[in-house]
């Protein structure tokens, strides 16, 4: 059995429980979280003989434990990487790793020296439909690709409220921004140049963001982000790709968070010189489930992990690019 202690018991961090409890081979068997109350209803979930500890020191004396999840607000992600890898245990940790490529050299640098894996959570790679989307343009179905754009909108999440704090979350830029820019990445590599503009907050988040990208090769894209749409906005997510061959589009909306209300979705795939469009069902799998368990086959086999380090470092080098680009408005080449 894959031992997991898990930091964090938010939101997300309770999505990744309930992703263990599918996974056979693999269960939580600690929590550590600075609310007990919130521990102790992290724990009832997870089930088994897993306990609440008030700190992952505390927990890592007690248990066997193979691998730590950490599911914490973004600020304290070096920490706990660093002191996982130090016990000898293997690392995921939620997007984005952290702020600046000094710090994520420290954490992925930690875990070398200690002989551990290191994996930072992009999920987005596991959604269903950019699965297929990714499947489409490997097989050339749109040729040779002219414009990319790519959004995703929401309001503040109403689960918690650090997400509102830079030096906490980063805002939009880092917490939602970061989903995208790792998939585009996953798709045509390290672009050349990114040129952006947009909104701070009174709090200092970059939190509404329109971002051009360009690659060696001509292919554009534009990724737009906002954390901060007001009223009663729904999560929204919108892919177009189009190309010689043809366009694929997808358009996701949800309630006040992604996994709130009925959520409608479609995907379309409208092949050039044709009269009629493709519906096209992504085959529906849960994405935590896909990203944990191919994380742990990874580190089970000794293969690498599916998002290796040195991909999430040259993303969080392209979001500290956009970040150049919006306080200096000029274009960053890369």
């Amino acid at each position: 059995m894959f031992n997991v202690a898990l930091v964090g018991a938010g939101f997300i961090g309770m999505a990744h429980i309930e992703a263990y409890k599918k996974i056979p081979d693999a269960k939580v068997v600690a929590v550590i979280n600075r609310s007990a109350e919130k521990g102790a209803k992290a724990v009832e979930a997870a089930g088994g003989d897993c306990t609440y500890y008030a700190t992952l020191d505390e927990a890592l004396a007690a248990k066997k434990i193979d691998a730590v999840d950490i599911c914490t607000p973004t600020n304290l992600h070096e920490e706990f990487v660093v002191k996982a890898a130090g016990a000898k245990c293997h690392v995921l940790c939620e997007k984005p790793a952290t702020f600046d490529l000094e710090s994520f050299d420290r954490m992925a640098g930690a875990c070398k020296a200690n002989n551990v894996y290191f994996m930072v959570a992009q999920v987005a790679r596991w959604w269903p439909e950019f699965i297929t989307i990714k499947d489409y343009i490997r097989q050339g179905k749109l040729g040779n690709i002219h414009m990319i754009y790519e959004k995703r909108l929401a309001q503040h999440p109403n689960w918690s409220t650090w997400h509102r704090k830079p030096e906490i979350s980063g805002g939009g830029l880092y917490d939602m921004n970061v989903h995208d820019i790792d998939y585009l990445y996953s798709l045509f590599g390290m672009p050349c140049q990114v040129y952006a503009n947009g909104w701070k907050s009174p709090s200092g988040c970059w939190n509404h963001i329109s971002t051009n990208l360009t690659w060696e090769d001509g292919t554009n894209a534009i990724c737009e982000t906002s954390l901060e749409m007001t009223g009663p906005f729904p999560f929204s997510i919108e892919f177009r790709g189009c190309g010689d061959n043809g366009t694929i589009a997808y358009s996701l909306t949800a309630g006040h968070n992604i996994k709130d209300g009925e959520q409608g979705s479609n995907l379309v795939y409208y092949p050039a010189g044709e009269e009629g469009a493709m519906h096209i069902e992504a085959e529906q799998k849960d994405m935590f489930v896909g990203e944990i368990s191919d994380f742990i086959h990874a580190v089970k086999e000794e293969t690498e992990v599916p998002v290796p380090p040195a991909q999430s470092r040259q993303v969080l080098k392209i979001i500290l690019a956009i970040k150049k680009s919006l306080e200096e408005g000029i274009v960053v080449k890369l």
